[in-house]
């Protein structure tokens, strides 16, 4: 375990009566926690009180009876009592929560252990009482409990681009209403991989004056009609300085972390930020902006080595906004070069990446180098820059820990969006799948609480309350073929 240079406290947990809440008696600890982290706000004898981590930016995956660590900035508590409750269910399930061990160091720690809840993604709530007064905290979608083994799949999604007018190039219906952007998600909660990761710009930021302030709003809503965990780090269109507004203020105000990392069993992800330029450096002018090209700091580019050197994971994943192959320096008007590309570089080759996951130029490119895979994926809703990118979104399959198939066609090309058309009723769903490809789906039904059994599909899990029941089924639609589910 994690050796702390001192120890703060030690705890003794007192149960109380069976209603989730907990009394304890600060005394010393201490705790090594599946999550890495730089420069987290930290409460400072302030009255303020904010979760850290987990957040629907960045939540935790764990399997049944886990640990888990919360990060809290809070005055000291008398009692705590956490929830998670399904997230996006007709039946909605709630799970309260004990913990196990709390200590702080300027930020509370709080280790909890999943239990026996569902396999199921979570809203997280914490009940903090503070002499006469109870806090609540609520956050979506923070918490995901699944069976976590070495094969899995995952989206690697890029350049959302809420409030960006370009996409009106390729499609003015599909960009009005951020249609482009939902449908996106409709297609990916359908296939309902573990998790996805977002690589930046998912924001716009140069249109109006102040309009950071609308889009990160409209953002934060629409990432939560995701029915699967989501990870994100930025761009350079959620970083500008324009009229006032700094867009990372906003980022962390909504999603917290610009950079961190997370372990989904044997794989580790590290998640960067590459439009780390100094704040005078991210002033914009609508269009004119002085950088949007990619610059890592001394200072997270040490963390991103020590992040890298501290795991032994056998999947090892470095996702940030520019690919540190290319050079980016016609990206700024004074022709700033990509700053500490070639270090990056040297560390991902001197550590073993895998892969790295990028955006930025809204069209495909895949390229092994050393041994590292570097994935390109398109734009999701903006404007295209190539003659071969469409709308579209990566489903990358890992076998054994090892990262098997990442293109839809090759040599490069990601899933194109609006190529999977579905409706589901109250016994069957019908899936369009029109790509050349099989995709696997998931399908849930809110039914009668009795036996069912299903055509064209296989049960993997029942939710049952009263007389009802949430059936959940995955299915699998053969390429160029339009197959229907049926519960009966």
């Amino acid at each position: 375990m994690k050796k702390f240079a001192w120890l703060m406290f030690a705890i003794l947990i007192i149960p109380t009566t069976g209603n989730g809440l907990i009394k304890y008696e600060l005394e010393g600890s201490e705790e090594n926690s599946k999550i890495y982290f730089q420069n987290f706000e930290s409460f400072s004898g302030n009255e303020s009180i904010s979760l850290i981590h987990p957040k629907l930016s960045h939540p935790v995956i764990i399997d049944k009876n886990s640990n888990f660590t919360i990060l809290l900035s809070s005055p000291p508590f008398d009692e705590i009592e956490i929830r998670i409750t399904t997230a996006y269910n007709s039946l909605p399930d709630t799970y309260t929560l004990q913990p196990e061990k709390i200590w702080n160091d300027g930020t509370w720690h709080i280790v909890v252990n999943s239990g026996n809840a569902a396999y199921e993604l979570y809203n997280l709530t914490i009940l903090l009482t503070i002499g006469e007064q109870q806090h609540v905290i609520d956050e979506p979608k923070a918490i995901a409990i699944e069976k976590i083994d070495g094969n899995f799949a995952f989206i690697h999604l890029t350049d959302f681009h809420i409030g960006d007018p370009r996409g009106m190039s390729v499609s003015v219906k599909e960009t009005i209403g951020w249609k482009a952007a939902r449908r996106a998600i409709d297609e990916i909660n359908l296939l309902h991989p573990s998790f996805v990761v977002i690589t930046g710009d998912l924001v716009f930021g140069q249109l109006y004056p102040f309009e950071y302030g609308i889009e990160y709003k409209k953002l934060y809503e629409i990432l939560q009609d995701f029915d699967i965990p989501i990870f994100l780090c930025p761009g350079n269109h959620d970083g500008y300085v324009q009229s006032g507004q700094d867009g990372f203020r906003l980022w962390k105000q909504y999603f917290g972390w610009l950079n961190y990392s997370f372990d989904y069993g044997n794989a580790h992800f590290t998640m960067a930020n590459s439009y780390d330029w100094p704040y005078k450096s991210r002033f914009a002018l609508s269009y004119a902006a002085i950088n949007w090209g990619g610059y890592i700091s001394d200072e997270q580019l040490k963390w991103i080595e020590n992040d890298l050197k501290q795991s032994d994971a056998r999947l090892k994943v470095l996702a940030l906004h520019h690919n540190p192959l290319w050079e980016t320096s016609n990206d700024s008007l004074l022709h700033n070069p990509y700053y500490n590309r070639e270090n990056l570089l040297h560390i991902i080759w001197e550590n073993g990446v895998d892969a790295v996951l990028d955006g930025h130029v809204h069209y495909d490119d895949v390229g092994k180098v050393n041994e590292t895979i570097f994935i390109t994926t398109t734009t999701v809703a903006s404007s295209l820059s190539s003659n071969d990118a469409y709308w579209g979104y990566r489903l990358i399959e890992v076998r054994n820990w090892s990262i098997a198939s990442y293109n839809y066609k090759a040599p490069k090309f990601s899933i194109p969006s609006y190529h999977i058309n579905y409706s589901i009723g109250k016994y069957n769903a019908r899936i369009e799948n029109s790509l050349d490809m099989d995709i696997k789906v998931q399908v849930s039904f809110d039914a009668e609480n009795k036996s069912y059994s299903v055509q064209n599909g296989e049960i993997v899990m029942e939710r049952c309350r009263g007389e009802e029941k949430e059936i959940y089924v995955r299915a699998t639609i053969p390429a160029r073929t339009n197959l229907e589910i049926k519960i009966e």
